[in-house]
């Protein structure tokens, strides 16, 4: 849970889980010995250790959650749906405390304190701190755009409808600011159509999250051209209502409104 106040250059681009999942691409293998030895490279040794810890509270928020194993599987799925980040199935918990474990040796080292490693604020349902009640005041708009992700690359192995019911739990019990990060990246996977007007909820809500301006701008490149040169003529195309993300039976490839 990104806090909103917390203000600084690690989270000018994706960051914690997410950016984690999303560096696995297609030849991480070639350079890297193994998942761990991928993990090292990409962090070093030395320097600040506030993107470990980012990535440390990511990571213990979805281990004590009450998601179930193929829920995070689909997040973790979220992040890279080309295959090239490292699975685990039918143990993903352990997955994430295979990483944890070895992440927080190299952020102690950084100078980073036992607590910042172990434990992690309260967030949605309960969280009490002015952070905890932003993000739940933000959930319901994450839930709405969840349910109009469309899936715009038919052959993707990931299953539209769970996908978009992971998000959902992701939001309503674990982290809004996390599963909207999830949700980018899913969007990304999918090469979901983005109306300006929901492009422009995204930047909005990025803002209200905290984030330095290139974690919403990755996806840029999916805003709906045609639909924004409409617009541009003077044009409109006709709204299409989301989807209900909680009912996993919805499909169907719809422009995000």
């Amino acid at each position: 849970m990104h806090d909103p106040e917390a203000r600084h250059e690690w989270v000018d681009f994706d960051f914690g889980a997410t950016a984690l999942g999303s560096s696995f691409h297609r030849d991480w293998s070639d350079y890297a010995d193994d998942a761990l030895d991928h993990i090292a490279r990409r962090y070093g040794s030395e320097g600040d250790p506030a993107p470990l810890l980012l990535l440390v509270e990511d990571l213990l928020r979805l281990r004590d959650s009450g998601l179930g194993g193929e829920e995070i599987a689909l997040l973790w799925e979220a992040t890279d749906m080309s295959l090239g980040a490292p699975g685990t199935p039918g143990k993903e918990r352990e997955w994430l405390q295979e990483v944890v474990s070895f992440v927080v040796p190299v952020a102690r080292a950084r100078g980073a304190s036992a607590s910042s490693c172990s434990a992690f604020p309260a967030c949605v349902p309960d969280g009490t701190s002015p952070a905890a009640i932003e993000h739940r005041r933000l959930t319901a708009d994450v839930v709405e755009l969840v349910g109009t992700l469309d899936q715009q690359r038919p052959w993707s192995h990931v299953p539209l409808a769970a996908m978009r019911g992971a998000l959902v739990r992701c939001a309503e019990e674990v982290c809004a600011e996390l599963a909207f990060r999830f949700l980018l990246h899913a969007a990304n996977g999918y090469w979901s159509r983005l109306a300006p007007e929901t492009y422009d909820r995204l930047e909005r809500l990025g803002t209200a999250f905290g984030y330095g301006p290139h974690v919403v701008d990755a996806i840029r490149h999916l805003v709906d051209r045609a639909d924004r040169a409409d617009r541009e003529a003077g044009g409109a195309r006709p709204e299409t209502r989301p989807a209900d993300a909680r009912n996993e039976g919805v499909e169907g490839n719809r422009a995000w409104r």
